[in-house]
């Protein structure tokens, strides 16, 4: 594995021959990837010979950052999770050195040069869609670095960060300020959007997999995705109750205005009855 803090010494660049930045950027506590990963970052180092394979250490990305952002070292160590570190740091080693970023649960099918060689050249920035919407940052190959695109990504972090719009859960806070629905917006801010490729879900399959993460999901993240994963099934509850309602309340307004008509037909009957006795 090559060392993250030497990456200048391998030929990496981008170039006329190879329109890409071969790294694989990965990141995780320690150097030790964890057993139930280990295989699936290994498929992105062996189908990927000629890329440098660099897992970032958490000290490592607090030293990246102080050394190349220091204006927004402060903003990087007040959150309050781990992940949104993660989520700015990835943004930050794509617009620093170029290259590709996994998450350690991504399955690398096919190797990078063939997913980029199925890319736009004038796409810069290569994304997958995320479920329910938006673009997944589990996985984002950048072509070159500095890329304008990226570099959209990072000049709102500040702001976010302090904004009062979303709410003070850990999922929104993550999603909203950092993660998925942050760089989708951000990425729709940007006006050229042919520099960015989304992968057909129908092409993903060939190339990347899973094989379950989420890690950083707390309770609110889990009850959210639960909800989203039953989605259909409580449809289809909502609709046979919403159905039942109608049923009710139809009922109780056939009823009140049966009621209703009993009422009037009796209070007419009454007053000819009335009238018809007084004129005898």
């Amino acid at each position: 594995m090559k060392a993250c803090l030497r990456i200048s010494r391998y030929n990496v660049s981008a170039s006329a021959a190879k329109p890409y930045t071969s790294i694989i950027h990965v990141m995780w506590n320690s150097s030790e990837i964890p057993k139930r990963w280990k295989r699936s970052a290994k498929s992105c180092v062996t189908k990927n010979r000629d890329f440098a394979y660099c897992l970032w250490t958490h000290a490592e990305l607090e030293a990246f950052v102080a050394k190349e952002y220091p204006w927004l070292l402060s903003t990087y160590d007040d959150y309050p999770y781990l992940i949104q570190r993660c989520d700015v740091a990835r943004y930050m080693l794509l617009y620093r050195y170029g290259g590709t970023y996994v998450d350690l649960d991504v399955v690398c099918r096919a190797p990078l040069s063939v997913v980029f060689a199925a890319v736009p050249v004038e796409a810069g920035v290569v994304v997958t869609p995320a479920l329910p919407i938006g673009f997944a940052t589990d996985f984002m190959a950048v072509r070159r670095p500095r890329d304008p695109v990226v570099r959209g990504v990072l000049s709102g972090v500040r702001r976010a960060a302090t904004s009062w719009w979303y709410l003070p859960l850990p999922y929104t806070t993550v999603m909203y300020r950092t993660g998925p629905v942050y760089f989708t917006r951000r990425v729709n801010c940007h006006d050229r959007h042919h520099q960015v490729f989304v992968i057909p879900p129908s092409d993903r399959i060939d190339y990347i997999g899973y094989v379950g993460g989420a890690s950083w999901h707390r309770w609110d993240g889990r009850i959210i995705w639960s909800i989203f994963l039953q989605r259909r099934e409580l449809l289809r509850r909502t609709k046979v109750i919403t159905f039942k309602l109608f049923v009710v309340a139809a009922l109780i307004l056939i009823f009140r205005t049966r009621r209703s008509i009993a009422s009037y037909l009796r209070n007419r009957l009454c007053q000819r009855l009335r009238t018809h006795a007084i004129a005898c």
